[in-house]
């Protein structure tokens, strides 16, 4: 029996890869807006194949920006 290669099985192969970098790519914006970070760079980080898990790795680990900078002025005020 040959197998018959249907029209959607290239389109598929390109839109899935596609859907879970775009979600990698908003889940990092999510985060570097929340953290005070450089959005623009995070959520291109976030779309790139393979950097994009390397990067959520660092990046949910990483410090608040904004909470530190406000209790830094916390501090300052005392």
């Amino acid at each position: 029996m040959e197998h018959t290669v249907s029209q959607t099985d290239p389109i598929i192969s390109i839109i899935l890869p596609i859907v879970i970098m775009l979600i990698f790519s908003i889940v990092a914006h999510m985060l570097a807006k929340e953290k005070g970070r450089n959005v623009l760079l995070w959520t291109i980080l976030g779309f790139l194949p393979v950097v994009n898990i390397f990067c959520m790795w660092f990046f949910v680990g990483a410090a608040n920006l904004r909470l530190e900078e406000k209790i830094d002025q916390l501090l300052k005020s005392k």
